[in-house]
């Protein structure tokens, strides 16, 4: 969740790109490319998704691979927290208004203990977990777990495991890892299946993706900005 409460026109006294405004999205599967020019300011917000299914009180599924205007989505829980955040003195005054407020949005639609239990032995194995394990371990049916799954996460387990993957690979070539030795450390069968994996979850090859960050980095004022999963991103300022 983004919850934006202010924004600049460019240095160059150009027109500002079209910028979202405070938005909710879910897990995704595919790339997302936002361009925006100026400074925006506001807070993100990255939430456990089986918590964001208890905060928001909607199944998951209905926000995977979108993303939804806040305002749509909170309704009049949204109110005037963005002018809240932007009257604040302080970061740490602003993050406490968030906490406050989060805390009152809790939904009594709490997330069940097995999907809390399958999703947190995908992330403590970065996906490579076997789904008979992850069955196994809730006690459930395999049609059972991946229906609930997907209800208050957002993604079925297997498509889940695969944006985790994904992730960890992310990090390992955000370290400048060689890609051969990031496809072995995170279970692809070889480089050019985390090539695949990679461009299509990413939306650009490994070798433009490491351009892209070695151009941002020459240009600290760069005007673009790349969401490349649920959590990873890349932007000029």
């Amino acid at each position: 969740m983004v919850v934006l409460f202010g924004c600049t026109a460019p240095a160059d006294g150009s027109e500002p790109v079209a910028s979202p405004g405070s938005r909710v999205s879910g897990l995704r599967t595919r790339a997302v490319h936002v361009e925006r020019s100026g400074h925006l300011h506001g807070i993100e917000v990255v939430l456990e998704p089986w918590a964001a299914f208890s905060l928001l009180g909607r199944s998951m599924d209905k926000l995977t691979n979108t993303v939804i205007p806040a305002e749509e989505l909170l309704c009049d829980r949204l109110g005037g927290l963005a002018a809240k955040l932007g009257a604040a003195a302080s970061w740490t005054e602003r993050f406490g208004l968030l906490d406050v407020e989060l805390s009152r949005w809790r939904s009594m639609r709490s997330c069940s203990h097995q999907v809390q239990t399958a999703w947190y032995l995908l992330v403590r194995t970065s996906g490579t977990i076997p789904i008979a394990e992850l069955v196994s371990a809730t006690g459930w049916s395999q049609r059972q777990l991946e229906r609930r799954f997907r209800e208050q996460i957002g993604l079925p387990p297997k498509a889940a495991a695969r944006v985790l993957r994904f992730e960890r690979a992310l990090q390992l070539l955000v370290a400048d890892r060689p890609a051969a030795e990031v496809a072995a450390a995170c279970g692809y069968y070889d480089q050019a299946h985390l090539s695949r994996e990679f461009t299509a979850l990413a939306g650009r090859s490994i070798s433009q993706f490491r351009q892209e960050r070695a151009s941002a980095d020459d240009n600290a004022t760069g005007t673009g900005a790349t969401i490349l999963s649920k959590t990873g991103s890349h932007g000029g300022d």
